[in-house]
């Protein structure tokens, strides 16, 4: 066990106990005892230190983690512009309830206000107050032995329901700071106890699902970024009820496309089947879903009307769903397990399971169920020569391994994926559109890997996001990681361009200028591509990318022309 000798020590003591592999950030003179002790802990097989090149890679590297292992993230920064630097990527992670653990430093506590160098106490730049509007708890750590106490708060903080960052900053005096006998590690196993459920609100929406079969209603579950750990649950509800799937832009993560009873994506991107389906329904199961403008196609009344039985463990987003006929909170994982007990109580409340229909490799085929917009770009080659979008991700799914998983950038991409993605399982295919931080798919791509590197990460990213983060592409490198990062080099900021186009006539120049990113990338270490045109791309062996030792880069170069679905749909 590691010996606890320092305040660092201690606080690597309880990331130990929580299994965490990593901590994501950028060394300075004010955190520099945390690095010892990280060091001190991977010589002993504990958590190590991953330096990243950027502190915001470093919080979208966490979150990448978080998600991959249903771990907590951990990040940190030095003070003043390090801990600044930090707050994009945590804000993202707040947004979309990823629980991390963000650990800043400040100067001495005694200097407070003196203007030290990079100073910001709350005296000053005030770095804690920043933090307190992206995160569920940030807190200074003034004395030694506050550490235990802040620490356990952060913990619960992070891990609780919602979770979300939790900040914890340390002057710089403290954290190489020596403890006087300060004991065994306290238990830590409350933080998985069982969430809080709504009982008597749950037996309300049991009591709407029964009287929406004895009427011969049709059900309708519409799922959200916030089912993790409940997706064979939801497709098991869905069998009993025999009721059609539909998803949020994240809520995509958790079903298999490919399951007969999904309609697809329901708002901006999203497909006619989907709406349809809401339209049809008599009521409609909204589980773990935040009801923003993506998810709802702009308070779309399809969907926010009287039909909704609402579940979420954050009763805040119950206030844009106030015409629903049941609130519920609580996590959808707990909340659809106590809906089954139900239905196995009423023999004559279940179904025949809805088998799925075996498709031969079917990560390559659009879902016969879901009707997409120009299936043809998918399916086949552009008769113009062009490199088309869908056809990239339909000739990556072709060739990945089954257990690739798919983490999509901000920019054209987000919409040709939410579309036109379909990779073979759930669980796989992810998205950050909380606050919709560019580069937010590099840095959670390469901490995904991190997290397992036993299956290839694809990328999805574009020439702006990669011109801001790419940097972190080094790190994938220097620790020879699976990552295929597949670039649309259109030369501009695209998704801005074609969503201006689409509501203003007058033209505006987004263009970036002309980038090898193929020398970019063999400069930071990883083996790149450059494909110019569909000929070039229905040739490439695709097959080989899964195969390569470490990252590789796709440069495709897009027309700046060819736009992305970005309608609600």
């Amino acid at each position: 066990m590691l010996e606890q000798s320092t305040l660092s020590d201690r606080l690597v003591a309880y990331l130990n106990q929580l299994g965490i592999d990593y901590v994501f950030g950028i060394p300075g003179g004010h955190n520099a005892p945390l690095y010892a002790a990280l060091s001190r802990s991977s010589g002993q097989g504990g958590c190590a230190a991953v330096m990243t090149r950027h502190e915001t890679g470093a919080a979208f590297m966490a979150d990448g983690y978080a998600r991959e292992t249903g771990k907590l993230g951990v990040c940190c920064a030095t003070t003043g512009p390090g801990a600044t630097n930090l707050i994009t990527g945590v804000a993202a992670a707040y947004a979309d309830h990823i629980p991390l653990l963000v650990i800043t430093a400040q100067t001495m506590h005694s200097r407070f206000g003196w203007g030290a160098f990079q100073e910001c106490s709350p005296d000053t730049l005030d770095t804690l107050g920043m933090f307190a509007h992206c995160t569920r708890y940030s807190s200074l750590v003034s004395h030694p032995e506050q550490l235990d106490i802040k620490m356990r708060a952060a913990l619960a903080a992070a891990l609780g329901h919602p979770q979300g960052p939790a900040h914890v900053s340390i002057p710089a005096d403290l954290f190489g700071a020596r403890l006087a006998a300060a004991g065994a590690l306290p238990d830590l196993s409350w933080l998985k106890r069982q969430d809080v459920l709504d009982y008597p609100a749950l037996e309300r929406a049991w009591q709407s699902l029964r009287a929406c079969a004895r009427e011969g209603g049709e059900v309708v579950l519409f799922v959200g970024q916030d089912c993790a750990g409940a997706a064979a649950d939801i497709q098991t509800l869905a069998e009993y009820l025999g009721a059609a799937i539909v998803t949020s832009q994240g809520g995509k993560t958790w079903v298999d496309p490919h399951y007969p009873l999904v309609r697809g994506v329901f708002g901006f991107a999203g497909h006619a089947t989907a709406r349809r389906a809401l339209t049809e329904a008599s009521l409609i199961l909204v589980l773990g879903c935040t009801l923003g403008q993506w998810a709802s196609a702009s308070w779309d009344p399809v969907l926010l009307g009287d039909k909704l039985v609402h579940v979420h463990p954050n009763p805040e987003y119950f206030a844009r769903s106030p015409r629903a006929q049941v609130h519920v909170r609580g996590a959808v994982k707990s909340a659809v397990r106590w809906l089954l007990r139900k239905l196995g109580e009423v023999p004559d409340g279940t179904r025949e399971p809805i088998v799925p229909v075996p498709v031969a490799n079917q990560a390559a085929s659009l879902p016969a169920q879901i009707e997409t917009q120009r299936p043809e770009l998918f399916e086949s080659p552009d008769p113009e020569g062009r490199i088309q979008p869908p056809r990239v991700i339909a000739l990556l799914q072709r060739h990945a391994p089954v257990a690739t998983r798919y983490l999509v950038d901000i920019g054209n991409w987000l919409a040709w994926t939410i579309h036109y993605s379909f990779p073979p399982q759930s669980g796989v295919f992810r998205l950050s559109v909380g606050t919709a931080a560019m580069g937010w798919g590099i840095g959670a791509a390469i901490g995904s890997a991190f997290g397992d590197s036993s299956a290839p990460v694809v990328c999805f990213t574009g020439d702006g996001c990669f011109l801001m983060h790419g940097n972190e592409l080094s790190v994938a490198a220097e620790h020879r990681l699976p990552v295929v990062f597949a670039i649309i080099n259109d030369q501009s900021y695209g998704m801005v361009c074609h969503r201006y186009r689409q509501r203003h006539s007058a033209p505006v120049d987004f263009a970036l200028p002309p980038t090898e990113f193929t020398l970019l990338a063999q400069a930071l270490g990883a083996t790149a591509y450059t494909l110019h045109s569909a000929e070039e791309l229905e040739q490439f062996d695709f097959s080989a990318l899964f195969r390569h030792d470490g990252p590789v880069v796709l440069d495709l170069r897009v027309d700046a022309a060819i736009a992305p679905p970005l309608g609600m749909f």
